[in-house]
Formats: C-alpha cells, structure tokens, sequence
C-alpha cells in the first residue's frame, strides 16, 4: 500500500425501533375481552353511584314524612285527652244527660264567626232589601266549620247619622229550624238563616248582634256593621234632637163670681181724648197789633 491507513467503515442507516411482541392469533379474544370487561365493570360502578345517590335522597324524604307523621300523632293524642277530659267534667256537671256524640260535637266548638253573605237580603226582587240574612260559622280549635247543635238569637240595630244604635227587631231559631239552614259552599261554610223584616229599617247602616247557645248551655256571640239598599222613597232619618225635660205648670186659679157691693157706686171718668201736641213758638216784636 501507499501507507495510509484507510478509516474504519461508518453505518449511517439509523437504528431500528424495538417492537412491541404482537399477541397471537390465540391470544388476541382474550384482551378484546378483558377491555370489554373493564368498560363494563367502570359502567357498573358509575351506575351503583347513582343508585345509591338516589337511595339517599328517598331515605332523607322518608324520615321527614315519619317526623311529620310523628308530630301529627302527638297533637292528636293530647286534643283526644282534652276531649277525655272535657267529656268527663261534663258528665260530672249539670249536663251530664247529653249523649257522648253530642258532647263530642259541642265541646269542640271555640268560637263562631259571621259570614260575609251576612248583611241585607232582596227576597222579592224589588228595588231595595227586605229581609236579613245571616251565616253563622261554629269553628273548632283548627279554625274548620263545625256543625254544632245549638240555637240562635239575633238582634238588629239601626244606626243613624249621629252614629246612635237602635234595636228595631230581634229572632229565635230553634235547634231543629236552624239544622235545617245549614249549607257548604265555596264561599262559606255554615248556617244560612234568612230573617224577613219586622219593622222596616229607616237608616242604610245596620248592626246585627248573633248570639249562638249550645246544648251545654255555653253562649257564644259575634257582630257585624253592614249596610242596606233602602227602597225608592225612603229617606234617611237624621239624628235625633234632644227633648228638653219639661217642667211642671200650675193649673190657673178658676175664676170667681162677682159680689154685689153694699156701698155707693163709684161712677167711672171718662177719659179725656189727647189730641196732637201743641207747639208754642215766640212771636217777634212789632208784630202784635
């Protein structure tokens, strides 16, 4: 050789990457299943999730409606022992001869309220009112209409201008009359008494005074200002004038019979006629003749 020393043979060509060992054909619905597997196990897990929320939230609902339920029991159990021992006091009373039914319907009754159907009412279908209606509400503690046995006693008033009341009418319905009044509406719910006029009112402004009696003896009352349609022609009365207390006249003495007189007679004067004032004026000098 020349004496040069030839360089050692350089492989540019880059290296080759590993590959991954491919599955065989035997191996290849093994891992198609375990995916398959993996994707329904992570379904499973996300749904258990769901229903278990769900679960949750039905149980939450559950205990609420027990606690309710719970709350509603107890209020039942002591109204029923306050009715035990109303029951019993009345039994020991002076009404001891009411049935247990009707002790259960009056005993519960704790206040009464007017309706607001109550006021004036048109029977005849003529201008103005001519009777009165009046709708009586018993309630019971819970503030329900209650339809209690009882009787009732009305008393109307007429109020003038000067804002005086005047009693002009009062009713009585008896217990079995006014059983048979009783009607349940949208409106209200109670007694329905229509109470024709006995002395036709005067004043468009009227008071009514309702005073319910129970069985037992208890007396309930309520009262309502209302006001009327008068018919054509009747005026409103104004307020009355005050009478002055009169005072005790003496009766005139009668009188007497003239006596004869024993003495002379005294003769009456004729009385002189005056005439005009003369008036008197100074003549003046030199005139005189």
């Amino acid at each position: 050789m020349d004496g040069r020393r030839t360089p050692p043979h350089l492989d540019l060509t880059p290296p080759s990457r590993p590959r991954c060992p491919r599955a065989s054909p035997e191996e290849h619905p093994f891992a198609a299943r375990r995916g398959l597997a993996l994707v329904i196990a992570g379904l499973l897990i996300s749904g258990c999730q769901n229903k278990c929320g769900l679960v949750e939230r039905e149980l939450h609902a559950r205990e609420n409606e027990v606690r309710e339920l719970r709350e509603e029991l107890s209020k039942a159990e002591w109204y029923n022992e306050a009715l035990l021992r109303e029951l019993s006091e009345v039994r020991a009373g002076t009404s001891a001869k009411l049935s247990p039914e009707l002790c259960s319907q009056v005993h519960t009754v704790k206040e009464i309220v007017l309706g607001r159907q109550t006021g004036g009412y048109d029977q005849d279908r003529c201008p103005g009112d001519d009777a009165l209606q009046v709708v009586v509400e018993p309630r019971d503690p819970d503030g329900h209409a209650l339809k209690a046995p009882g009787e009732l006693h009305v008393t109307l008033l007429q109020v003038d201008a000067g804002g005086v009341k005047t009693p002009i009418s009062s009713w009585d319905v008896p217990p079995d009359q006014l059983r048979r009044t009783w009607r349940q509406g949208l409106l209200s719910t109670g007694y329905h008494v229509i109470l024709p006029w006995k002395v036709p009112p005067t004043t468009s402004k009227m008071r009514v005074v309702v005073q319910f009696i129970l069985a037992d003896g208890r007396v309930f009352e309520a009262d309502k200002d209302f006001t009327i349609r008068l018919p054509p022609g009747t005026e409103p009365r104004g307020p009355a004038l005050p009478t002055l207390p009169s005072e005790p006249v003496e009766p005139l003495p009668l009188p007497r019979k003239a006596e004869p007189s024993t003495g002379p007679s005294v003769s009456a004067k004729p009385t002189a006629v005056r005439g005009p004032a003369t008036i008197l004026r100074p003549v003046p000098a030199g005139t005189v003749p």
